[in-house]
């Protein structure tokens, strides 16, 4: 596909994803992401906070003020500081441990709709 490409023919069906990348076009047509994506790059980078994010962030408001004492309630009951708890200290265990265990929360809370 690469020798006859057409910049100004762009046809998501016939092109590769090499030559969406190298020719333009990769904006083109649909491209979905998983609803907790960020979430799941935050708890990546820092496990703790992805938990912390995972509790808090249906609750999180995009107007000024973004937090509300609702979302400091939410942060104080026992269960949750409970999985922030666990979170952080199996980061601390060689990091792997806590990534799955925060992972685990995110995928179930997704299937609890919440």
């Amino acid at each position: 596909m690469s020798e006859n490409i057409s910049p100004n023919s762009i046809d998501p069906s016939q092109w590769t994803l090499y030559d969406k990348v190298m020719y333009g076009g990769l904006g083109y047509g649909s491209f979905c992401l998983p609803t907790k994506f960020f979430n799941i790059i935050i708890a990546i980078i820092f496990p703790p906070l992805g938990e912390l994010i995972n509790i808090i962030g249906s609750q999180v408001s995009s107007s000024v003020p973004f937090f509300s004492w609702g979302i400091l309630k939410t942060l104080y009951q026992k269960d949750n500081i409970y999985k922030i708890i666990y979170s952080f200290l199996l980061t601390s265990f060689f990091y792997i441990p806590g990534l799955i265990y925060t992972l685990a929360n995110i995928s179930e809370s997704e299937a609890n709709g919440t």
